[in-house]
């Protein structure tokens, strides 16, 4: 079912365990961030930032799938630079879908894109820690430039619509208006066939 498709997951407050559970066979997945911990089985985790694997990588030595990010060079994990893309959006789940993009990809279905505030939360997880254990600052980001992440994704939209990129937003809650938007239900009956 859906093999083509490759299904998004960030970090949204939105996101829930059983709508990526719905969504696990729909196609290759891209876990951005700590969405990995929803999703385990995902194909490639993608996390932007250094000080992000710096923190976490211990945290998901289980993870057996491909490890990406934009600017850490670290052990077991690929650095892709995203040379064809115009502009990074400024988080990781933006720079996914230009990943997944460069990786085949011509059918998105986007899963906690909230890229808004949504109940007064950044991401469905508590705010990334201060510090790290050994108490030395982790200087990780919690969704600082969140208010122009919509206008952001919304000028990558016509990137991908000139390369015939497909984009379907299933999230629950969503502050993007530039891709269609589905319930992961109707994605699953319907679209994902």
């Amino acid at each position: 079912m859906g093999s083509e498709w490759f299904i998004i997951v960030a970090s949204g407050p939105s996101l829930r365990r059983a709508d990526t559970e719905a969504l696990r066979h729909a196609g290759k997945t891209v876990a951005v961030n700590c969405a990995i911990f929803f999703a385990p089985w995902a194909d490639y985790l993608f996390a932007a930032d250094a000080v992000w694997w710096k923190f976490y990588t211990k945290k998901i030595a289980w993870f057996k799938g491909r490890r990406v990010t934009r600017t850490f060079k670290g052990h077991g994990v690929d650095r892709w630079q995203g040379k064809n893309w115009p502009r990074t959006g400024g988080n990781s789940g933006h720079m996914a879908i230009q990943y997944a993009v460069d990786q085949g990809a011509r059918k998105i279905a986007l899963l906690g894109f909230d890229q808004m505030k949504t109940n007064g939360k950044a991401h469905f997880h508590a705010d990334h820690p201060k510090e790290a254990e050994d108490g030395r600052r982790t200087n990780m980001a919690n969704a600082g430039g969140i208010m122009a992440w919509p206008r952001l994704m919304h000028r990558t939209s016509i990137d991908l619509k000139k390369r015939d990129v497909e984009v379907v937003n299933v999230s629950r809650e969503t502050a993007l208006k530039c891709f269609p938007r589905v319930t992961v239900e109707k994605f699953l009956e319907d679209i994902c066939q």
